[in-house]
């Protein structure tokens, strides 16, 4: 028996570690042409770097001196951060509104909201955009502020009301009591005690609007209001086949999502497991 589950642990470890290799290897080769020089990077594979012993900067020298670049980078900023602090706000009052606001069928609404989940974000994007035209907010940051809340509000009511309903009711009922409204019960009590599952929704929403391209393409068509992921998409005709260029653009659009999961790993992991465990 002891044999059996031995072997068992072992394929399926193997079969983990082959599966990340996989996954691993495009993006591992990215990385290492981003610091290839551009003939090297055509001449053969990015798996002879170590015999060529060449490495550059330039190609992340001439990504950053692009003005474009620079701009993207600013609008990226402009629409991510504003994005999850909306997205935070309206998820949470959302779901304490479904849990602890009384509705006659509160739970029920809250069952149907995180069943929209299973909606594709794509099939939402015309009714959005056709709403932004509307109101003017096209190639707006409103505009891509409201359409990225929409998009997220499912999975961040989800989130975040499931760790809600591991709350004890006793709490909202002892502020009732001490004659507490609802905002006071929202914000003093419920909000900083759902810190961790509202942590976790914010890297969440942070890594899908950071490296969010059909949105973005779609909404601002405007040239200077377009995030990094469009301007580096768009970059394929105005460098040509300069791949290494490209390459060292990619890498740098990596690494803020990157630097935020490393600084919040720890919230992220547990916002999850414990709204998990406990719903």
């Amino acid at each position: 028996m002891n044999y059996r589950r031995t072997t068992k642990t072992i394929i399926s470890y193997v079969l983990f570690i082959a599966c990340a290799v996989i996954w691993m290897l495009p993006l591992f080769g990215v990385i290492v042409n981003s610091f290839r020089p551009y003939t090297n990077a055509v001449g053969s594979g990015w798996w002879k770097v170590l015999s060529e012993k060449v490495v550059t900067l330039s190609n992340f020298k001439t990504m950053v001196s692009d003005s474009k670049f620079l701009m993207a980078l600013k609008n990226s900023a402009l629409i991510a951060i504003p994005s999850v602090f909306f997205a935070i706000i309206v998820c949470s009052m959302t779901a304490f509104g479904f849990i602890f606001g009384k509705l006659k069928h509160g739970k029920k609404l809250f069952s149907l909201i995180c069943a929209l989940i299973i909606i594709p974000a794509e099939i939402t994007l015309l009714p959005n955009l056709i709403i932004l035209k509307t109101l003017n907010l096209q190639s707006t940051y409103p505009g891509i502020w409201l359409s990225h809340v929409a998009n997220i509000i499912p999975f961040g009511v989800f989130l975040v009301g499931s760790f809600m309903l591991s709350l004890p009711n006793d709490l909202v009922e002892a502020a009732e009591i001490d004659g507490c409204s609802k905002w006071t019960t929202y914000s003093k009590i419920i909000f900083p005690l759902s810190l961790s599952a509202i942590g976790s929704l914010a890297i969440f929403d942070f890594l899908w609007v950071w490296n969010d391209l059909l949105r973005s393409l779609v909404i601002i068509p405007k040239t200077s209001r377009q995030p990094l992921t469009v301007v580096l998409a768009n970059s394929v005709g105005q460098y040509g086949e300069r791949i290494t260029i490209q390459a060292a653009g990619a890498v740098l659009l990596m690494l803020p999502p990157l630097l935020v999961f490393l600084l919040f790993q720890k919230a992220f992991i547990n916002g999850v497991l414990t709204g998990a465990i406990k719903s």
